[in-house]
């Protein structure tokens, strides 16, 4: 039992076919859930080749046996993906620290002006004090001069007028 030749390459022709239909859905999964968009799989899905066969609709087995340019495509997604990140993190940490920086710059400016704030206070609440002082000291001499009036007061009223002739 032979299978003539063309019936042959028209098997063949028909696995090419497939084959590469098969390659263009896992490529186009793959796009989609490298840039975010999956319209299969969960959105945030890690790229795996279940994921990407799930995402395309074609069996795992098959990615594996006849689609390693896909997997090596994955591969370099998830090893490119994880040195990206690192770059990223990296940029994120210079930002804070140079945020960092500049907030340590500002406290250190504002605890100068609080000290400076703190030493004119002390100042005004020294002479406060000095005022309050001669305040008590400016109403005793208010008070020595009022029981002096007082007193001359008291002392006229009690003391005879004389006329003189």
């Amino acid at each position: 039992m032979s299978i003539s030749e063309a019936t042959q390459e028209a098997l063949a022709a028909q696995k090419r076919g497939s084959v590469k239909e098969t390659r263009e859905k896992l490529e186009l999964a793959l796009r989609r859930l490298a840039n975010g968009n999956p319209q299969v799989v969960k959105k945030g899905t890690k790229i795996s080749a279940a994921s990407v066969s799930k995402e395309a609709g074609v069996d795992r087995v098959t990615l594996y046996r006849f689609h390693e340019p896909v997997l090596v495509e994955i591969r370099k997604i998830n090893d490119t993906a994880p040195k990206a990140l690192l770059k990223e993190s990296r940029s994120e940490v210079v930002q804070a620290a140079t945020k960092m920086k500049e907030y340590r710059q500002l406290v250190e400016e504002a605890q100068e002006e609080v000290a400076a704030l703190a030493r004119i206070n002390y100042r005004l609440d020294a002479r406060i004090s000095e005022l309050e002082e001669l305040i008590r000291v400016r109403d005793g001499v208010i008070k020595g001069l009022k029981e002096q009036l007082n007193e001359r007061d008291s002392k006229s009223k009690t003391v005879p007028f004389k006329e003189i002739p």
